[in-house]
């Protein structure tokens, strides 16, 4: 089997440490409101994937987080926690908004035929595991205390920008819109592993720790729970495009550095859903779920193909008018979504492919 990874930019050929065995990694929802189908969609792509490689004959074990703390508004350690204001939201307890929304994604999850992974673990049942860790990159100085958090030290790695040749400027946590600067940083990409302090007074989740009371940091959670359920060499790391950088970034700055090896070799990313206003976003107020395709007229398993569908085919546009109104499918896919069958679809793709492969040809027989 040969995939495309995210972290050299190339195919290669799937391989694994354990000869047969894949330990899979996908980042798992934050739970403050419903996932809309640019989230699904990360999710049925995995789930693909995941059932391929069984398929293949390997024998996988898939860990999924569940994010119900330390997840702030902004990636780069500022804002509010996401669960606190989905609580404040709707006048409830932290807790009961994770375990609605997290019933509420698996509910989503079965009617869109994602198998459940094999291991779900919310983050909060993981902090000893986080504590751990950070313990160790303070004794061997990859993390340091200051202004009442702690934090990664990025000047210790050789190469921290490992899936974007950027310029350091160029990913500036200071400089990126509406991103307030961390003044207790050393350097402008170090990022919170353990908060003891924070701009907003009433955080309802808190752990003692060896540095005070607080809370993790989103990034060292995914570290921690694979490591617990994966072992310490992961085979595949999937999620959001979104994540590449900076979640995904400091995953593996944070983990190697604990465990003195290579981590993951091999990264699969999702890119976004996109509409006529950009990419679909929870911040923007309104999104699609999974109930409101069904409330258009949509079975689960029509939206299923319309999100999975190659975004080549049509404008974001065109991607308005179908969740609009499912009868203008067929115009602007060439198919009928109500009827068509799965392998006329498998066609209707590979003629599509077929198409696009003569195009490239000529194109560079062009130049």
């Amino acid at each position: 089997m040969y995939l495309y990874n995210s972290a050299t930019h190339k195919k290669a050929e799937f391989q694994t440490h354990t000869p047969g065995r894949v330990e899979m990694y996908t980042c798992g929802p934050t739970v403050y409101h419903f996932a809309h189908i640019g989230n699904l969609r990360s999710y049925i792509m995995e789930d693909v994937l995941e059932k391929a490689l069984r398929y293949e004959g390997y024998n996988v074990n898939r860990v999924m987080n569940i994010t119900d703390v330390g997840h702030l508004s902004s990636d780069a350690d500022t804002g509010e926690d996401k669960m606190v204001k989905g609580a404040k939201r709707e006048h409830k307890t932290v807790m009961e908004i994770a375990q609605y929304y997290t019933d509420a994604f698996f509910a989503d999850c079965k009617k869109l035929n994602i198998k459940r992974p094999d291991v779900v673990q919310p983050a909060t049942g993981c902090i000893d595991e986080y504590i751990k860790i950070i313990e160790k990159l303070m004794d061997t100085g990859y993390a340091y205390f200051a202004g009442g958090n702690v934090y990664f030290d990025t000047s210790r790695l050789d190469h921290y920008y490992v899936f974007n040749d950027h310029d350091e400027d160029d990913l500036a946590v200071g400089v990126r819109e509406g991103v307030e600067e961390d003044t207790n940083k050393r350097n402008k990409n170090d990022f919170v592993l353990w908060f003891t302090k924070s701009k907003f007074e009433n955080q309802a989740l808190k752990w003692d720790s060896p540095w005070g009371v607080g809370y993790p940091g989103w990034h060292i959670e995914c570290s921690g729970i694979s490591m617990k359920y994966n072992g310490e060499y992961l085979d595949l790391h999937c999620g959001g495009v979104d994540n590449a950088f900076p979640h995904h970034t400091n995953e593996i700055a944070q983990s190697e550095s604990y465990l003195g090896h290579a981590w993951c070799p091999q990264w699969f990313h999702v890119h976004h859903l996109n509409t006529s206003t950009g990419k679909m976003s929870k911040s923007k107020g309104e999104f699609l779920t999974v109930s409101l395709l069904e409330e258009k007229g949509y079975d689960a398993e029509t939206g299923k193909m319309l999100v999975c569908v190659n975004p080549e085919w049509f404008r974001p546009t065109d991607v308005d008018n179908l969740w609009g109104d499912p009868t203008k499918a067929k115009t602007v896919l060439g198919w009928n979504p109500q009827k068509t069958t799965y392998a006329e679809l498998v066609e209707i793709m590979a003629k599509h492919d077929r198409q696009l492969a003569k195009q490239e040809k000529a194109m560079k027989a062009a130049l």
